[in-house]
């Protein structure tokens, strides 16, 4: 009777660590990972958001809301705090989305994917004087070039283990002009740009932290590390005196098209409603 229990005891720990195991490394698992973890980060960053101390709800459309598949089913959150280019004393919360998973990765490393090296969502800023991304009334674009950057470099490429010695990111800006009306507000700006910066394609050596939520990139990659490659970008900003803060949508990818539809169907019906 004892030697059964032992046997029981042995059979479970095998189980829990495959379980563990699959979680943590199979490809099958990795969008599940993904999604899990991400979750989990956002709700430990929920309170502290931008989004939550102002009282801004945003309903952003993702996967749940069109039968194309290209995007993942949730939006995650990340808080940046203090720690990104700013004046003074501010405060950043990003809302963003990727590729969705094909073959154990997500497509955002997918060079033929719709979604290659491509992001959507929703920067949210709070600075205790003066609007960011705005001055003397017009658009600060070295601000907001700046804040991208930030995003592309330090948090994105960053997090797959992309060295400083590679690291690039250039835009220009192709237009600015006034956006169509959304949520309500008809007082957005349209920003336009063209952009060189780093892809995600990369030989994977060592873990990096950024595969949690992508995946590992695809083994048999044997180009260069981090490549440049053209981009697409569109911002979409305004700023409220209600909140005292910058909203900005933004997209980037691999072409206008993808930035169009984007543009279309995933940023511009974006609802805002109040946490109560």
């Amino acid at each position: 009777m004892k030697r059964k229990k032992n046997l029981v005891r042995i059979s479970c720990g095998l189980g829990v660590i495959a379980l563990f195991y699959l979680l943590c490394f199979s490809l099958p698992m990795a969008s599940l990972r993904s999604d899990w973890v991400l979750q989990v980060q956002g709700a430990s960053f929920e309170s502290a958001s931008v989004f939550h101390q102002t009282g801004l709800k945003l309903r952003v459309p993702t996967l749940t809301d069109s039968d194309n598949g290209r995007w993942c089913e949730h939006m995650k959150l990340f808080h940046c705090g203090e720690n990104f280019p700013h004046k003074g004393s501010g405060e950043l919360s990003i809302l963003y989305n990727f590729g969705a998973f094909e073959n154990g990765r997500s497509a955002f490393y997918n060079p033929d994917a719709d979604t290659f090296n491509a992001h959507y969502g929703v920067y949210a800023i709070h600075q205790t004087s003066g609007s960011f991304g705005f001055k003397d009334g017009n658009v600060d674009t070295k601000a907001i070039t700046d804040l991208v950057s930030f995003d592309q470099l330090q948090l994105v490429m960053t997090s797959l283990g992309c060295p400083k010695t590679l690291k690039q990111f250039h835009s220009q800006v192709i237009g600015i002009q006034p956006s169509p009306a959304m949520a309500g507000f008809n007082d957005w700006v349209q920003i336009d740009a063209m952009i060189q910066t780093n892809s995600p394609q990369y030989q994977a050596h060592d873990f990096e932290l950024g595969t949690l939520q992508y995946g590992q990139p695809p083994e048999n990659y044997s180009g260069p590390d981090f490549p440049v490659v053209p981009m697409v970008g569109r911002l979409y900003l305004r700023y409220d005196e209600t909140r005292q803060i910058t909203v900005i949508y933004f997209v980037i990818g691999k072409n206008e098209t993808i930035v169009d539809e984007t543009s279309e169907h995933y940023l511009m019906p974006i609802e805002w409603s109040s946490i109560t």
